[in-house]
């Protein structure tokens, strides 16, 4: 019987800053990066098991029409109204939720399951949003406007305020954070980088 992996618990703050760092390591555009950082510490709350879900789209990413990395900002941007199959749907719900722009109540279509969101908050579903986690690829769609609703009860329990992470996944997305850095130069010394002898901290 296989050992069970060493955990690491991290908060929800470091857990948007390293995911943030690994999407930009991967080559995501900063703005991307940044929902990818929002959304992976929204999941950690509300559903618990994240960082291999975002290594997954990081290292092996899927098409672009099919990773909610992209697809999530276009249809909060209203760039687009609905994608084909998308993975790791759960992953197209936060930037709907965060966006700045989002002033109006949404429904979002998950497969064969809508979601309506008021600004900030899951408004109406049939289960608690968590589910979704564990979902295989499907089609989205977002459609603006519907009826507002009040909050359901445990729609959306926020179950963690800190993250317990496998040390291995940690460290693979500390490796992708690890492209964003400048590599320590002459140059780099003379302009300043780094901790100077004077440097006490």
């Amino acid at each position: 019987m296989a050992a069970p992996p060493e955990m690491i618990e991290v908060s929800l703050n470091e857990v948007e800053a390293l995911s943030q760092k690994a999407a930009r390591g991967a080559g995501l555009p900063w703005g991307i990066a940044e929902d990818a950082g929002r959304t992976a510490a929204w999941v950690a709350r509300h559903a618990g098991t994240w960082a291999a879900t975002l290594l997954d789209l990081l290292e092996t990413p899927p098409p672009d029409g099919e990773t909610p990395l992209l697809v999530a900002p276009a249809l909060a941007d209203g760039a687009i109204a609905s994608a084909e199959r998308v993975t790791a749907p759960l992953w197209v719900l936060p930037p709907i939720l965060l966006g700045p722009g989002r002033r109006c109540p949404v429904a979002l279509r998950l497969g064969a399951e809508e979601i309506r969101c008021n600004p900030g908050e899951v408004a109406g579903a049939t289960r608690p949003v968590a589910w979704l986690a564990d979902a295989p690829a499907a089609p989205v769609a977002l459609r603006v406007g519907h009826d507002r609703l009040m909050p359901l009860p445990n729609a959306m329990p926020p179950r963690w305020r800190r993250s317990l992470v496998p040390v291995a996944e940690w460290q693979r997305l500390e490796r992708l954070a690890g492209a964003t850095y400048v590599a320590a130069s002459a140059e780099s010394r003379r302009r300043g980088a780094g901790a100077t002898r004077l440097d006490d901290d």
